[in-house]
């Protein structure tokens, strides 16, 4: 698949896992991108967003079918409230074995890009079966060929900034003493808003990179410094 073949407008997107941290905040987005004409969003719950743009099937991870429809670009938005138990949107262990299946229907179906959710620990050396899990899920997906392929693996995600500039500032001054005296370990492990990654997952889809990409915890704290008083949404 060349970049030729690769819509730039008017675009149709996939969206897995829209009731996730980060998936709702995707959802919002992609409505409100004049790039995309048609979003579906298969979930286990009903979004509460409404728009034309929106077609919603409900069904259980085991039972998605992503080889009814060709679609620009799939997003993948399985956070921790999936993976960890007691999670509100929680997977059963032997549901995970779905996902690698569901992208490989996207293959199939020559889905160009696919924008995956993972985690800053997912590693398929992980001792942590579901950090070893995603690990396997990163690396499944990166061999699958698609013309571009997203990798995001942020820190613990959270939803709210701080109540005022001034706090954000004197947290930031503070983290940013702790950073230098610990060789940049704070900033790896920082946490980080969810609507910030979805705007960089929204924003990668357009970028028209091929090839796998992976955004680590790091770069995402950076996108973040930078989109801080911007918003992505065309």
């Amino acid at each position: 698949m060349s970049k030729a073949e690769i819509s730039q407008d008017k675009k149709k997107a996939i969206l897995v896992g829209s009731e996730g941290f980060v998936g709702k905040y995707v959802l919002e987005r992609l409505v409100k991108h004049r790039v995309y004409a048609q979003v579906k969003v298969i979930a286990q719950n009903k979004p509460s967003i409404e728009s034309d743009k929106v077609e919603v099937i409900l069904s259980p991870i085991e039972k998605v079918d992503l080889t009814r429809d060709k679609v620009d670009d799939l997003f993948i938005c399985y956070d921790a409230s999936f993976f960890n138990a007691g999670g509100k949107y929680h997977i059963p262990k032997e549901s995970y074995r779905h996902i690698p299946k569901m992208l490989w229907q996207a293959r199939q179906r020559h889905v160009g890009q696919v924008m995956l959710l993972s985690s800053m620990r997912a590693d398929k050396d992980a001792m942590a079966t579901t950090n070893r899990i995603r690990g396997l899920i990163e690396e499944s997906v990166s061999d699958m060929g698609f013309w571009g392929t997203h990798i995001f693996k942020p820190s613990i995600l959270i939803g709210e900034t701080l109540d005022t500039d001034w706090g954000q500032e004197w947290s930031d001054r503070i983290g940013d003493r702790i950073n230098r005296l610990t060789g940049g370990w704070l900033r790896r492990n920082k946490p980080i808003e969810a609507d910030i990654v979805a705007r960089a997952m929204v924003d990668a889809a357009q970028k028209f990179q091929s090839g796998v990409h992976y955004y680590s915890s790091s770069w995402l704290q950076d996108y973040a410094t930078v989109n801080k008083r911007t918003d992505i949404s065309r």
